[in-house]
């Protein structure tokens, strides 16, 4: 057994503390880690994959510390980039393809979860308290609690901004990617007896962050078993390593490159999770997720759009929260570059 105490609950200061190790350690560290739950579970574990950069560099280093023979397991859910499912299927060693289904194993699809369920709107704590408040059979304290908050502060409260979607025509839920994510791996997961690990990184969200400042790396009790050696990491550091290793990445990223201060980026998309999600689309600046895929994945946008529960468009409830959909160029306009080089040509 590797369990060690400091890996099961780290204070605030050693997350800190990981958080800011120098690279070299922190990849000394999650090797170890990889190691270490290998061998407590006698190779029992598998990779939940995505094809993402965190999986894809959680992958490569894998196969480099405990071999071919981990099962890099991908979820289908059919809201990947095409170019995502087809890179996700070269991985290297062992690979297996599971897909979301309903109990009577009949293959599920986002249309059918988003018709029942509702929209994957705003984020998943905001949608989990709009389903809990519109749909659930709360106490009196509970949902006073979610309205309001309590004696120990506001923090699980529904912000005020989007207290208006308590009222829509259309729903809003996070039961999404429970369904389609969760449960086939936990599915998996029972049929196998495998454990996973999972490539989150620290600053992907704060719940995340909270969460592994909990946990640490290596989880061996509780509800959720699972290994997640690049937790302390950073994007940086998932990008540097992918460079140093030479390791190909999905097309849809395009390339990483480093600003003059050695800042690494990718030239395409920055994050590839579900195509049709809108979970932190409203923060985003234009061109945003959905703008983008209109000008390249054109069939996909109008499948995306036209999407409906209650009878609302998913179009409309994206825009109903701030979220635009369209762009000068999708809808035959000129943008203002475009403008401004035909009055040069003009004069």
């Amino acid at each position: 057994m590797f369990i060690q105490e400091d890996d099961l609950k780290l204070n605030d200061w050693q997350f800190s503390q990981r958080k800011y190790l120098p690279y070299k350690v922190k990849k000394t560290l999650a090797e170890r880690r990889i190691k270490e739950w290998y061998y407590n579970w006698d190779g029992q574990v598998y990779l939940s994959y995505s094809g993402g950069l965190d999986s894809t560099a959680l992958l490569h280093m894998i196969r480099k510390t405990v071999g071919l023979e981990v099962p890099a397991v991908f979820s289908n859910t059919g809201l990947e980039f095409p170019e995502i499912v087809r890179f996700a299927r070269q991985a290297s060693g062992e690979f297996v393809e599971i897909y979301p289904r309903w109990k009577d194993g009949s293959r599920l699809t986002f249309k059918q979860v988003v018709d029942k369920y509702g929209f994957p709107l705003i984020s998943k704590e905001t949608a989990l308290k709009i389903r809990k408040l519109r749909h659930g059979n709360l106490s009196d304290r509970y949902r006073n609690y979610l309205m309001n908050g309590d004696e120990r502060g506001k923090f699980g409260m529904l912000p005020k901004k989007w207290r208006f979607l308590l009222d829509t025509q259309f729903d809003i839920s996070e039961q999404c990617c429970n369904i389609t994510k969760k449960k086939p791996f936990k599915d998996y997961a029972k049929k196998t007896g495998r454990v996973p690990y999972i490539g989150t990184t620290q600053d992907e969200s704060f719940r995340r962050e909270h969460q592994y400042a909990h946990t640490g790396c290596n989880v061996y009790d509780g509800k959720t078993i699972k290994s997640q050696p690049l937790g302390p990491w950073t994007r940086q550091d998932v990008l540097r390593y992918i460079v140093e290793n030479d390791i190909e990445i999905c097309s849809v990223y395009g390339d990483i490159e480093q600003t003059p201060s050695g800042i690494y980026y990718t030239t395409g998309e920055q994050r590839t999770g579900c195509m049709f999600c809108a979970f932190g689309a409203h923060m985003e600046k234009c061109p945003n997720r959905f703008q983008r895929i209109a000008m390249t994945h054109p069939k996909h946008y109008q499948i995306c759009m036209e999407l409906k529960n209650n009878g609302v468009r998913y179009q409309d409830a994206l825009e109903t929260c701030g979220i635009e959909t369209e762009t000068w160029e999708h809808i035959g306009q000129m943008n203002i570059m475009d403008f401004l080089i035909t009055g040069e040509k003009q004069c």
